[in-house]
């Protein structure tokens, strides 16, 4: 794993075992995947080809435009490897107010690195306490203003519950991976005219960025999502 990214205070602390609800029960733990089984298998080679593929550590870039992170949390669920997604609150002036999305968020002064930032970010969303990540997923930079937004995968030895904050997230579910890779969940968004892929999560639809980065993942795992798009 890339702990070089993570510094000491905040690399696996355990978290709090907490109830789980029904087909969601397992072994507790710190992070890291217990499982037996071949749902443990596909997440353990999962897991593999995330870290045979990601970059060494990389030192997060200098503050030049905004920065943010978001989180790519793999969990071993009953059927199948599930993923945290969250749908964000609907607020006026936010662009991605109602949007599905992974947990995250922009840099704070404190974060000494973008893993960091995921890691604080997931905590403060969805009460998900993470250990150090697998290793870096994606990296968007910003087209008409300098940023840069980088995704980081990391894994929990169950699904555990996730508690929004209801200023910042309406919902959080975990989602099975055959979801996502099951053609009769792709769909699509109109948006300014143009009409953009998507794959139907919970009735609603993941598309944009979020999509285009677990585009990227399904690639380094060998996925081909709902959309038909590696």
């Amino acid at each position: 794993m890339a702990t070089e990214d993570v510094p000491p205070e905040h690399r696996a602390s355990p978290p709090p075992d907490r109830d789980l609800p029904p087909g969601h029960d397992g072994p507790t733990g710190p992070t890291g995947p217990t499982a037996t089984g071949p749902v443990a298998d596909r997440l353990a080679a999962v897991t593999a080809r995330v870290v045979a593929a990601s970059p060494a550590p990389e030192r997060t870039p200098t503050r030049a435009g905004w920065q943010a992170a978001t989180a790519l949390v793999l969990a071993p669920g009953r059927e199948d490897v599930e993923v945290a997604i969250i749908e964000r609150s609907e607020r006026a002036g936010d662009r991605w107010s109602g949007q599905l999305a992974l947990p995250g968020g922009r840099r704070a002064d404190e974060d000494a690195t973008l893993a960091v930032t995921a890691v604080r970010e997931t905590r403060e969303e969805v009460g998900l306490h993470l250990g150090a990540p697998l290793g870096r997923i994606d990296e968007h930079r910003g087209r008409l203003r300098p940023g840069v937004v980088a995704c980081y995968a990391f894994v929990l030895d169950r699904p555990r519950v996730m508690l929004p904050e209801p200023g910042e997230v309406a919902n959080a579910w975990w989602v099975p991976l055959h979801s996502l890779t099951d053609p009769a969940n792709a769909t699509s968004v109109r948006y300014s005219g143009i009409r953009f892929p998507a794959i139907d999560v919970h009735g609603r639809a993941l598309w944009g960025l979020t999509l285009r980065t677990l585009e990227r993942f399904a690639a380094l795992v060998e996925l081909e999502l709902a959309t038909g798009r590696p």
